[in-house]
């Protein structure tokens, strides 16, 4: 059965025909391959289009939800349990624009519908029934399933979808088979990533934005060549959010040339942060180019606030794109190797006509690795399948908390919020992704005692956990303060990262990650409500 709607002539259109006056449907299948195609015989503007299959649900059965972005939570769900909504009072969510960060505006979360985006799979017996978008150019798939009527129904996010010749609505694998194994099959048949784990530093978890020279020659004082490939600013460096071609002269007065330049003598790559597609409001551009800044009906689209509110540029204008290409330009004239690129799924809060949300990304997405080329390039805040062998390096979890599950009013509000909690939870279940479309960013481990409220355990776990499912190592600690037992807890954890995982097994309260290490089945059990692991 299928449901689709459109708009022709203004007027909406609701169908579940394979063909009627204004369009008609392919499908094309082939063993585990399966494409709908829809060739309009007028000019229609697509709202919507599913896909709906009978499936009969059994008690025991879990379901892998990949959320919509990289900070959206991931992993598997009973299914008498149900997706989170931000239940924070209106006005709250409202001031500090909670719905800017995932798919809030576009994707109702409904009782009994668990749904997630790219791929997803149900499990019974720990045999998986994966199904996965090939598709990721054209039009995100949405996976739902509806456990109270019994059904799986694959959406095509093709709103806003001009249609003057064929488009393709679906391209998918289905699969079944072991849970690591078939998730990597279908991965594989997308890209193979052949970048190198890596290791580093970065500002952020420890200053955050209260950077300076002073504290980043500190911090490189502990950085060597030995045990670190990176080194990486972050947010901070700059006057304003957006305002990337202003060094803040009173934190930096001799600008980044020099550190970048100290970097490069320790043999190490020099990293630098930047958000190319929003603008905080106290920036000048936000000022200065008020045409520059997006809006629908004249108002405002915020993308957030985590500064003094940031909104997205309008990548419609000519200039935006030309501003951002200079900005790029002048981070890679100063020698930054790994650019680190964060808050991307504003580009998605644009509407350019006649495209998809998928469309528009991945156009944009292009157009940063057309400009970079060849330097690194680390996603964050990415609508994952976006980055499909655009990124080298991508972000797979929210920012680690400086607490286990952050403040407890937080976990109120969005599914992108920072929780250690969350995105250790993320690192497993996105595991499979890998060698594959990207190589895996974890975010950070820590193991500092000041500032921090993590456990020993817990920071043991993230440590372990990291080097386990990861493939991007970094801290934030001034790691030359480390004391013997913080060293060695470090190099035997790091070992982690020649084994393969074999196995995810999830229980009530824990999960139970299988692999091999030195031609030896071992085990490891995380307690994901404390946070610790139970064997060792």
């Amino acid at each position: 059965m299928i449901n689709i709607s459109y708009y022709k002539n203004g007027v909406i259109y609701i169908s579940n025909k394979l063909e009627n006056e204004d369009y008609y449907l392919e499908f094309i299948d082939n063993e585990e391959h399966h494409i709908v195609n829809i060739y309009p015989k007028k000019e229609i503007t697509l709202k919507s289009f599913a896909l709906i299959q009978d499936f009969k649900f059994k008690k025991g059965d879990q379901v892998l939800v990949n959320g919509y972005q990289s900070w959206t939570d991931t992993r598997e769900f009973n299914i008498n349990e149900s997706l989170k909504t931000i239940k924070m009072p209106s006005f709250i969510s409202n001031k500090y624009k909670f719905k800017a960060y995932g798919d809030y505006s576009f994707k109702k979360t409904r009782k009994h519908v668990l749904h997630g985006y790219t791929y997803a799979y149900l499990k019974r017996d720990n045999i998986i029934q994966l199904y996965g978008s090939l598709n990721y150019q054209n039009a995100y798939l949405i996976i739902n399933y509806d456990i109270k009527r019994n059904r799986i129904i694959l959406e095509s996010d093709c709103e806003n979808k001009i249609l003057k010749d064929k488009f393709t609505l679906l391209n998918y694998c289905y699969l079944e088979g072991k849970v690591i194994e078939t998730q990597q099959l279908y991965f594989s048949k997308i890209g193979n990533s052949n970048h190198l784990k890596l290791r580093g530093y970065t500002s952020w978890y420890n200053y955050y934005q209260d950077i300076n020279e002073e504290k980043i020659d500190n911090a490189l004082e502990g950085i060597d060549d030995s045990n670190y490939d990176i080194f990486q600013i972050d947010d901070g460096y700059e006057t304003f959010v957006g305002d990337w071609l202003k060094i803040d002269q009173n934190r930096f007065p001799q600008g980044l040339s020099n550190i970048v330049k100290k970097i490069h003598n320790k043999n190490l790559k020099a990293g630098i942060w930047l958000a190319p597609f929003i603008v905080e409001e106290k920036s000048e551009i936000f000022n200065e180019h008020p045409d520059w800044i997006y809006k629908e009906n004249n108002q405002i689209v915020y993308a957030g606030k985590n500064w003094s509110r940031q909104v997205p540029l309008d990548i419609n204008n000519k200039e935006v794109r030309e501003y951002i290409k200079k900005c790029l330009n002048y981070y890679l004239e100063l020698g930054f190797d790994f650019f680190k690129l964060d808050f991307l799924y504003a580009a998605n809060l644009v509407k350019v006509k006649g495209q998809t949300r998928a469309e528009t990304m991945y156009q944009m997405m292009s157009f940063i690795r057309n400009i970079l080329k060849d330097k690194l390039i680390l996603g964050c805040g990415l609508p994952l399948e976006s980055g499909f062998n655009l990124v080298d390096y991508c972000r797979i979890g929210p920012d680690v908390s400086l607490s286990f599950d952050d403040i407890f009013y937080m976990r109120l509000a969005h599914r992108e919020r920072i929780s250690t909690k969350i995105t250790l939870l993320n690192t497993i279940y996105r595991y499979p992704m890998d060698k594959y479309v990207f190589r895996n960013d974890p975010d950070v481990y820590l193991l500092r005692d000041d500032n921090i409220n993590l456990s020993n355990k817990q920071k043991e776990a993230l440590l372990k956990i990291n080097f386990l499912c990861g493939a991007l190592y970094f801290t934030s600690d001034n790691v030359i303060n480390y004391n013997l037992e913080k060293r060695n807890l470090l190099f035997e954890a790091s070992k982690l990262q020649d084994a393969i995982l074999t196995n995810i097994i999830t229980k009530k309260e824990v999960i139970i990650l299988e692999y091999m290490l030195n031609g030896k089945n071992e085990q490891l059990i995380y307690n994901f409500k404390k946070g610790v692991i139970e064997n060792g």
